[in-house]
């Protein structure tokens, strides 16, 4: 008899443990995740009242179902009156030997010409491309959480980077890639020497030629820089939520 009271009381407060540790968190909400159209999952972060995705944009599709032209050498990628949609894969080439294993093909995500990104059609639903504000608020959240005058390094990842313009400190898992950015030519530029994520922000007030788009760049400061660029060049995405 004592040994079954015993064992009563032994199972009572295993169970009671086991509720315990449930009831520890009882709001806690799973890590959020989005997919886009092509059926890439991507991970989240919550900064303040912002929700980030923590990786960039690797679609290959408008969220409509419209495949994107895929840039081939030879093409015009910055060819202004065609309006032809493009995107590429960052490089990955390791040419200065700053990763020790091989990197897969979207290691750095996809690469967009002006005309993809002004279509509209790339964040998956719920979500959209930032705009220069968007990257500020982010900027002031660092500054006033312990990263003021590191903002840039607190975003860029801790290893990738060419020894010129140094590794970050991830300081948040943000994790800014060296996915350097596409010359008016369509061909790579500074691939990991310089993250560089587009904005919306485009100067329509210029002739066509003419116009820029602020493009937000990590590399050698530890500055965020917000650059007007042509619209010729092309860039990575970092998705904001809605």
């Amino acid at each position: 008899m004592k040994s079954i009271i015993r064992l009563s009381i032994i199972l009572l407060l295993l169970i009671s443990f086991g509720c315990s540790e449930d009831d520890n968190n009882p709001n806690e909400e799973p890590a959020l995740t989005v997919t886009d159209v092509d059926g890439n999952i991507y991970n989240t972060i919550t900064i303040g009242n912002q929700t980030w995705m923590l990786e960039n944009l690797k679609t290959t599709t408008f969220n409509d179902g419209t495949p994107i032209t895929e840039y081939q050498f030879g093409m015009d990628w910055g060819d202004l009156p065609n309006q032809i949609p493009q995107y590429q894969w960052a490089d990955t080439s390791d040419l200065n030997n700053v990763v020790d294993e091989e990197l897969p093909f979207d290691f750095y995500g996809a690469m967009y010409n002006h005309w993809a990104i002004e279509s509209g059609k790339l964040a998956p639903e719920g979500w959209r491309i930032p705009s220069q504000s968007d990257f500020e608020e982010l900027e002031n959240y660092l500054s006033e959480n312990g990263f003021e005058n590191q903002e840039a390094s607190a975003l860029k990842s801790s290893t990738g980077w060419l020894p010129s313009s140094g590794n970050g400190i991830n300081a948040i898992g943000f994790n800014g890639l060296p996915n350097g950015y596409i010359n008016a030519f369509g061909g790579p530029t500074l691939g990991q020497g310089i993250c560089t994520w587009a904005t919306t922000n485009v100067n329509t007030n210029l002739p066509i030629g003419s116009r820029t788009r602020v493009l937000v760049q990590l590399s050698d400061t530890e500055d965020i820089f917000y650059g007007d660029n042509s619209i010729r060049i092309g860039s990575g995405i970092r998705c904001i939520k809605e």
